[in-house]
């Protein structure tokens, strides 16, 4: 077995790494803009980036990090924008399925794959996912990688980018009896 992943039920299987990159054509919910943030949940973990305000088409590229366990093979998204004196109003949501960058990280231990990069496997848009287009799944440098758009669901209009990484988590080294 290819040091890091496991794939006992409930184990970890490595450490999740989501970047939201970029939100496009968001929709307005205030009185001529927005101001965009983003709520990631994988399981009972949950993530926020900041806010950016006055912005439909905000780039955030944050980084934001997740123990993977088996058990949870869909991440949700949910977009808010920012309000001062109410409730923030919702600007939609999106979810997709782990489960294909889960197998992908099966496949590339059993190819051994580990240095350069190499694709292993498609994604196309369905009902486990609100993925805008097809969505590859590569190992870059050991890393198993897929970039994605996500449409956002129950809004006019919407989409996010995220890179999502699944790496292996920190080797620990056994103790030795001195």
């Amino acid at each position: 077995m290819c040091a890091g992943f496991q794939f006992i039920m409930g184990e970890p299987l490595g450490l999740l790494k989501v970047i939201v990159v970029q939100g496009k054509r968001l929709v307005v919910r205030d009185f001529k803009s927005s101001d965009p943030y983003v709520i990631v949940k994988l399981g009972n973990q949950t993530a926020k980036t900041r806010v950016i305000s006055s912005c439909l088409n905000p780039v955030w590229n944050e980084e934001l990090s997740f123990s993977l366990k088996e058990s949870a093979e869909v991440l949700n998204l949910q977009v808010f924008d920012k309000d001062r004196f109410k409730a923030d109003d919702k600007m939609g949501h999106a979810h997709l399925s782990l489960q294909p960058l889960i197998s992908a990280a099966r496949l590339r231990q059993i190819l051994g794959v580990s240095s350069g990069e190499t694709t292993l496997r498609k994604v196309i848009p369905d009902t486990d996912n609100c993925l805008a287009w097809d969505s590859t799944i590569s190992c870059i440098n050991g890393e198993v990688v897929q970039d994605v758009w996500l449409r956002l669901s129950d809004v006019e209009s919407g989409e996010i980018e995220l890179k999502i990484k699944l790496t292996n988590p920190s080797p620990v080294a056994p103790s030795r009896p001195r």
